[in-house]
Parts: structure tokens; sequence; C-alpha cells
């Protein structure tokens, strides 16, 4: 099988003793954002391993189109490289179609899929949001962060008061990564559609029935496309997922991953 080149000079982040759980970032994220959560309440019983994307924590950012083959790669390679010859992956948004990639390219390696906010081709959401945010990143950065937050759940913005939201747009602001809009081009561009209908480990996808980024009717699309996947449907969340829901998804991560014995 022909191998993409790769990431060049990747920021890896491995935490944590036990069995592997690999993770898969978003575009305008990173490990440590987007999984948080995860590393800390898992990484007493798994090793966490994931890499920052190009322009993501200290990767580099690179000056040729990002490609979907290279990231799977380059995260079969880090899982690998920390001692691990077979893994599940976590994925997250764009890290969905990461995880499905490296599946179908690394079947020796990837033993099954928990997928999150995920889709296997940009619908006219997707590219709008892409497009704006690829403007206002070179343009109007804190414009941005204010348009990100806007895309939050309904119920999150019901609690903002003025000073919260502008918390959150500092916040925000504050996590962008430099390889964010690269990031965000190969969401927009990328369809994974052939290779979802390939799966063939253990799969679970996560769809939240408030996305404003990724609508639910283009995650539970991504779902139907993979065979056997099983659907957890979070109603009231949005691309980014509260305290209370994320302590909700890591429970169903560790009931996966249990249930297959991975």
């Amino acid at each position: 099988m022909t191998r993409a080149a790769g990431i060049d000079r990747p920021d890896v982040i491995a935490s944590g003793a036990g069995r592997p759980l690999v993770l898969a970032h978003g575009a305008g994220g990173a490990v440590d954002l987007n999984f948080g959560d995860v590393i800390a309440a898992l990484s007493a019983r798994r090793r966490l391993v994931g890499v920052n994307y190009p322009g993501s924590g200290s990767t580099p950012r690179q000056s040729r189109p990002l490609e979907l083959e290279a990231l799977a790669d380059g995260l079969v390679a880090a899982a690998v490289a920390d001692g691990h010859d077979r893994f599940p992956i976590l994925g997250l948004s764009l890290g969905c179609a990461v995880a499905v990639t490296a599946a179908q390219r690394h079947p020796d390696r990837v033993s099954g899929l928990f997928l999150t906010v995920g889709f296997a081709r940009a619908d006219a959401q997707i590219r709008l949001v892409v497009d704006v945010w690829r403007h206002l990143a070179a343009t109007d950065p804190t414009t941005l962060a204010r348009l990100l937050v806007a895309l939050s759940s309904p119920h999150v913005l019901s609690t903002l008061d003025p000073a919260a939201t502008e918390r959150a747009v500092v916040d925000t602001a504050a996590s962008l990564p430099d390889g964010g809009p690269d990031q965000a081009l190969l969401a927009a561009t990328l369809d994974i559609t052939t290779d979802a209908a390939a799966v063939s480990v253990p799969t679970t996808v996560v769809v939240a029935g408030q996305d404003r980024i990724v609508l639910p009717t283009t995650t539970r699309a991504l779902a139907r496309t993979i065979p056997g996947a099983r659907v957890l449907e979070y109603p009231d969340a949005g691309h980014i997922f509260t305290p209370s829901e994320a302590s909700t998804w890591i429970d169903d991560i560790g009931d996966f991953l249990d249930t297959h014995g991975l």
C-alpha cells in the first residue's frame, strides 16, 4: 500500500499507562484542547497518544495543502513508535475522517473507531463555515472567535451573560492555532464515503443534536455509511461539549472500549 509523506516534525502527545487509545483531533483544535478531559479521566488506566496536526501545538505549519492520508499515517506512526501494535482511535470532527482513513490504510493496526461529531464529506453548512473561517482568520481573528462562540449550542448560549460571552470570545481567540485555516480547508474538501463504507472494525458514532458546525443530519449520514455502526445521540450537545456532556462522552468511550475488549 502506498504511504503518504506523513507529518513533518510532529508534536506527539502521550500520557498515562495501560492499553492504548489513539486521539485524532478536530480542525482548529489540538490534542490537549480537544481531549484534555479524556486524558485526565482515562490516563490512570489507558495510554493516550495523539499528534497535533501541522499548525497546532508545536507541529510546524506546512506550506503545502494538508492531506488526509498524511495525517492518518502520521497518527498511526506515532502510536506504533510509542510501542503499540494495534489500537482503537477516538476521532473528533475532522479527526473522524483521519480515524477512518487510518483504519483503511492500516487495517492491521486499527482495532476500533469511536467517532464524535464527524462527517463523511462536507455539506453546505461546513463549506460556508469554513469559507468565513478562513477569511476571518486572515483578516479579523477576534471576529472569527465571535463566530465560533455564536455557533455554540443554544443551551450554552442561553447561559452566557455579556461578561461570560466576552470571556468565551477571549478564550476562543487565544486557543486558535496558526494552522486552523489549513485544517478547516481539508475538512471542507474531503470525501471518505468509500472508506467509511468499507470499515470492518467496531464503530460508534456520536451525534450532537444541537451542533451548528457539523449538522446532526450529516453525522447521522456518516453513521449510516459505516456497516454496523452504533449511534449515540446527545440531543442538547453542540460541537464542543459542556463539562457534563464531556463526562457522559467519557463514560461512553469507556463502555465502548470495555464492550469490545479494546
